[in-house]
């Protein structure tokens, strides 16, 4: 005998619809740990934003409860993810475009607005999660977390408002978009006054990005064209190039990144995630020991 079909429901979890200035709802969706009785009521309380909330929320909630399980397990932490009230059976809303590129004299229509989704993300979304999600808490360390798009905003978010979080994870940065122009924000973040506490910066990337493999059932012409395009965006040397002039920035506290062999852009997502979800809950403060 079996019983009637019901909605997978999951456990210390909880959401809630947050409206911009402009209007637009976001979707907040938060997890806790599971062996948290209540959500309220903790001290020092490390906190992990994560962009692109409907494409990785299930997936940092599922490796961060893994950890429960591990050697240095250290008591977790809350996972907060910004996402939206889809629609249709696409896990990325458009909106995203507007919110996660920065600005410049040359944004497209739709684009470019960066700087209000961080006065979003600072000034409503972190004072929610503090009075309403973790009331009776205390916040220890914060975290942002993006991929692609997400780490284009999650690296000029640490240009812009370093101190804005204690820890940036940019994940396969957009570092290319709109003709580099993150490298401009860049250049003044280092060549501006040191924050008042410095940021630590991780990154990854999939070694596919850049030197991708033929696909079995793609042609001899398309892989052409995507290898050309991805060698163009030069994920790993814009990267690699990044952290190390960043090493030499007395702006930032620690910077470090990773290459996932094998992966590529869509699939090196879980690889980052969970080890970011694992590093900053259970490692920080991160030093040079610290593996990434």
């Amino acid at each position: 005998m079996t019983s009637a079909s019901s909605n997978v429901t999951l456990r210390n979890s909880a959401e809630w619809e947050l409206d911009a200035p402009d209007g637009y709802t976001y979707l907040i969706q938060v997890s806790w740990p599971l062996q948290w009785k209540e959500r309220a009521g903790h001290e020092g309380v490390a906190v992990l934003y994560l962009l692109d909330g409907n494409s990785v929320f299930l997936t940092a909630t599922e490796a961060a409860w893994r950890r429960a399980s591990a050697p240095h397990f250290a008591g977790g932490g809350l996972i907060v993810s910004v996402g939206h009230k889809l629609k249709d059976d696409f896990l990325f809303s458009s909106r995203r475009n507007q919110d996660l590129t920065p600005p410049s004299a040359k944004s497209a229509p739709g684009h470019g607005g960066a700087d209000s989704f961080i006065k979003f993300i600072n000034d409503q979304l972190k004072p929610f999660v503090r009075s309403t999600v973790l009331a009776n808490s205390t916040v220890g360390y914060e975290a942002l977390f993006g991929h692609s798009y997400g780490g284009l905003f999650t690296l000029y978010t640490m240009f812009t408002h370093p101190t804005s979080f204690d820890c940036f994870f940019a994940g396969s940065p957009s570092i290319w978009y709109d003709d580099w122009v993150l490298l401009e924000s860049e250049k003044r973040f280092t060549g501006g006054s040191r924050p008042s506490s410095p940021p630590t910066l991780l990154m990854f990337y999939g070694s596919l990005e850049q030197d991708p493999s033929k696909r079995t059932s793609e042609t001899d012409d398309t892989f052409l064209r995507r290898r050309q395009s991805a060698q163009s965006r030069a994920m790993k040397e814009s990267v690699i190039s990044m952290v190390q002039r960043l090493r030499k920035s007395e702006n930032v506290k620690y910077v470090n990144c990773k290459e996932y062999p094998g992966e590529d852009h869509g699939t090196v997502i879980g690889c980052g995630l969970g080890r970011a979800v694992a590093t900053f809950f259970e490692d920080w403060p991160f030093s040079s020991d610290t593996s990434f």
